[in-house]
């Protein structure tokens, strides 16, 4: 399902989001701000003990390990209200019967809540929006 949060979001979260351009979630994070993203911008990452309170929003880009994904999908469809992912990932049904079982839940929470999915392991979404 191609949804208006995937195509034209007005706020953008980088889970995995880094300082180093040559990691994922670096590279995505550079290639959103220099393509003149205009919406709300936000970087997060799992390594980090504490992290500010996240509004609703519209898109997550993941740059995780496949193993994570799952519950960060389903924590932030079900209460930030996120309704459009990209998963740059890989680890799942392309490498093994587990990343496959990974995968599933990811579909299920996004059919659940009518959301958009590019991915996993992919490399991002380009349009006149956003690049990520």
């Amino acid at each position: 399902m191609i949804t208006t949060q995937l195509l034209r979001p007005e706020s953008i979260v980088v889970v995995g989001a880094s300082n180093n351009v040559h990691k994922p979630g670096g590279a995505i994070l550079k290639n959103l701000i220099n393509g003149g993203y205009q919406g709300e911008l936000r970087a997060v990452n799992p390594k980090e003990k504490e992290v500010q309170d996240l509004p609703d929003t519209d898109l997550a880009v993941l740059a995780v390990p496949a193993g994570l994904c799952p519950d960060i999908v389903e924590t932030l469809a079900s209460t930030k209200q996120t309704r459009a992912f990209v998963i740059l990932s890989a680890g799942f049904g392309e490498e093994t019967h587990e990343g496959a079982l990974l995968e599933e839940r990811i579909l299920e929470t996004v059919n659940k809540y009518g959301a958009s999915l590019i991915g996993p392991n992919c490399i991002g979404l380009m349009n006149t929006w956003h690049h990520s």
